[in-house]
């Protein structure tokens, strides 16, 4: 029997898109609980994800690290799958993988920027885990109870996916990255 599956989904004003990826998700794993974290929508954000069938929970704005850290706290044992309201793609090969941290990595590059952030990210995750990463910054990661319990709770805000993945390197647990053909608003 497979371990149980939680899915965490951090959203914040997601109206137009969360209803597709929580059905989305409810698709591709029919047996997995799927936990909408709403960090403070102004929108009708947890309404279309209670629509579309998930566990909604509703919090002020604090940030993308400490509303996953909620979120966690209310969901059930096991392994966690984490996503971001606004994703595409096939999240399946993440939970193949071994590893204890699975990050997706995307196939194609979306959107502009210099890369400033996640050169500074790539920068902090070899110093500070001593990992090479390619996407230090990717919000869609498959994590083992294990390293749920060594990185949770998360760093605040944005920075909750470079200091988990510090966590589980220095907890010596195996992170890896894995390709994904994935879109996502940039």
């Amino acid at each position: 029997m497979a371990e149980p599956l939680v899915v965490l989904v951090a959203a914040r004003d997601e109206a137009g898109r969360i209803g597709g990826t929580v059905s989305a998700l409810r698709t591709a794993f029919p047996e997995a609980e799927i936990v909408v974290a709403d960090d403070g929508s102004h929108d009708d954000t947890a309404e279309q994800a209670k629509r579309a069938g998930a566990t909604v929970v509703g919090l002020p704005r604090l940030g993308k690290g400490q509303a996953l850290t909620l979120a966690e706290r209310e969901a059930a044992p096991g392994r966690l799958l984490l996503c971001d309201a606004d994703l595409g793609g096939d999240l399946a090969p993440l939970l193949e993988s071994d590893a204890d941290l699975a990050i997706a990595a995307f196939a194609q590059r979306e959107g502009g920027g210099l890369g400033i952030a996640k050169r500074t990210a790539r920068a902090l995750v070899r110093a500070l885990g001593g990992l090479e990463t390619r996407e230090p910054l990717s919000g869609q990661r498959a994590i083992s109870p294990d390293a749920r319990e060594a990185c949770f709770p998360l760093a605040p805000g944005f920075g909750c996916e470079v200091r988990m993945t510090i966590d589980a390197a220095r907890a010596g647990l195996r992170v890896e990255e894995r390709e994904l053909d994935l879109r996502h608003r940039a």
